[in-house]
């Protein structure tokens, strides 16, 4: 392997893994894969090891590039795998957020080509997009959305540059969204209403104002928090957040709109719930803003979901599940946005 890191599952040699985790050299005695997970942008593999001696782990998940080339593009556009080394990298070992433990992360300067290796959660599991979340999955969600916005480095932001993606993603998205809906409301007309749809132009419309909106407050933020980047034991507790692909600073209100908006498959339950888990939700930050100036980001944050879900369909790899997905996550916040009148704060 002539590359610092495997790139596909079959690349993965005994002695890489040995030295990642600090083996003696022929201890590991086989390594097999198999898929795991429904990620879009990137494969990922549980990897089972059968070691002669040492306390090493049985299993480790390994995350690596797409075998997909638009898919490997589109991280590289929004530099999607160099958000995740550097969280994993930089921030996760000393963040009070659950996530899995980093035994070895890597990337390349293309940003296409990287490697990440991490603590197999198992028997946790990812939930469902689809059938969408029960509200103990919610509320346990919420609580570590409040520990990563508590976050703030020892040493402060500025020499996390992967952290300031966002800005120039938020730009791309502005130029971007009004060519690439035409083709999103085509695609998806048999799925969406076409009040949704309609929705969906009028945003784009005003992309321009929701993207210049100046936040009261930043921090680090996940970008992606949905259902299926998040692992939860069988009671619903959470066990970990997944898929930092869209880690930057941003809006906290992001994360908590994201999450609500897309994660409740009854509307009505997401209506009776979500001022409460919102008021918990500042309840466990540290100097957290009113709940009145929360609110007012919250409902102009409703948008995130149908964002994510407009802009994620047009750059990935297009699969039927993942077609159902989109429009279950634009469909859900686009009605929260509806209830909550969000177009009126564009």
């Amino acid at each position: 392997m002539s590359r610092r890191f495997p790139l596909r599952p079959e690349e993965f040699e005994p002695t890489f893994i040995e030295q990642v985790f600090g083996a003696t050299p022929g201890s590991l005695e086989s390594l097999t894969h198999e898929p795991v997970g429904t990620g879009q942008v990137c494969d990922s593999y549980r990897f089972t090891c059968d070691w002669s001696g040492g306390d090493h782990p049985a299993t480790f998940i390994a995350k690596c590039p797409s075998a997909d080339p638009v898919s490997r593009g589109a991280a590289a556009i929004f530099h999607l795998y160099d958000m995740e080394v550097g969280w994993y990298r930089d921030i996760a070992d000393d963040c009070g957020a659950l996530c899995p433990k980093s035994y070895h992360a890597d990337i390349a300067e293309n940003e296409q080509e990287f490697v990440l290796l991490l603590q197999d959660m198992a028997p946790a599991s990812q939930g469902d997009q689809l059938a969408g979340a029960s509200l103990i999955q919610v509320e346990t969600t919420l609580a570590e959305a409040a520990a990563l916005h508590n976050f703030q480095p020892a040493s402060g932001f500025d020499n996390l540059e992967w952290l300031n993606h966002g800005t120039g993603n938020s730009q791309f998205l502005e130029t971007s969204l009004p060519a690439g809906y035409p083709v999103f409301r085509e695609r998806f007309s048999a799925l969406l209403s076409p009040e949704i749809l309609d929705l969906g132009q009028q945003l784009v419309d005003r992309i321009g104002s929701y993207i210049a909106h100046e936040p009261p407050e930043l921090t680090v933020t996940h970008g992606d928090m949905r259902l299926d980047n998040i692992l939860y034991h069988t009671d619903g507790q959470i066990a970990a957040l997944v898929d930092w692909q869209t880690c930057s600073l941003g809006n906290p209100a992001n994360d908590v709109a994201y999450l609500i908006g897309t994660s409740f498959a009854d509307p009505e339950e997401r209506r009776e719930q979500e001022e409460k888990l919102v008021k918990t939700y500042l309840s466990n930050r540290s100097n957290s803003p009113a709940f009145e100036i929360f609110w007012t980001e919250y409902r102009h944050h409703a948008f995130s979901g149908f964002i994510m879900a407009i802009n994620a369909s047009l750059h990935v790899e297009q699969t039927e599940r993942g077609d159902r997905m989109f429009a279950a996550m634009a469909e859900r916040p686009a009605q929260m946005a509806i209830d909550l009148d969000s177009l009126s704060l564009l």
